[in-house]
């Protein structure tokens, strides 16, 4: 279980044979092989984890299920763009955002971004099926492993409001219009969406 909150970037070094290597200065000297690590929002196991001086390598892997519902889709994962990184909670931690599990629902298209006066405004693309009930103004929401909250929302997008924080610590920085994001929805809302049926 993580928060949402990102404790540092990881650049993709290698993703072959469904294996995906990492390279961060995200200390993991906490983390052992089996440690949950979430990476764009996506709960993986480190099978391999090692250091040099101040920078950490790691290695997951990545199946078949993960790909189909992840950006980490050979066609679609963009090594160019960091990695949002959060190692799991721990009981005791602080928690600042919401209740994230690293199980991705599907990916949504960024489609564009508005930088206003004090804060960027990012727009995605809403959904067409039962996700869309998912999808409300003040919603608790993950994109990439973010803990963001939905501004507003309409049939045909859904916008989050990003701080300077959040955007310079974090890969939204890094992302461009029509670029796909990992979401998962809020997972309490799946339990009283199901307690009405």
């Amino acid at each position: 279980m993580f928060t949402g909150i990102i404790q540092n970037l990881g650049k993709v070094i290698n993703f072959s044979n469904s294996e995906l290597e990492i390279s961060t200065p995200l200390n993991l000297s906490d983390c052992n092989v089996g440690s949950s690590i979430c990476c764009n929002g996506v709960c993986l196991t480190a099978t391999n984890i090692a250091s040099n001086g101040n920078e950490y390598h790691f290695k997951v892997n990545v199946g078949e299920e993960t790909q189909l519902r992840t950006t980490f889709d050979k066609n679609l994962i963009n090594k160019s763009i960091p990695l949002n990184l959060e190692k799991s909670l721990k009981v005791g931690d602080e928690i600042s955002g919401h209740f994230v599990y690293g199980h991705i629902d599907r990916t949504t298209q960024l489609m564009k971004i508005n930088k206003l006066k004090n804060s960027w405004e990012f727009v995605f693309e809403n959904f067409l099926d039962e996700g869309k009930k998912y999808i409300a103004d003040k919603a608790s929401i993950a994109i990439n492993g973010i803990s963001l909250t939905i501004a507003k929302s309409s049939n045909e997008f859904f916008c989050i409001s990003v701080i300077p924080h959040t955007y310079e610590n974090t890969n939204l920085k890094f992302i461009k219009e029509n670029d796909m994001v990992n979401i998962e929805f809020d997972y309490l809302a799946r339990f009283i969406d199901r307690d009405k049926k």
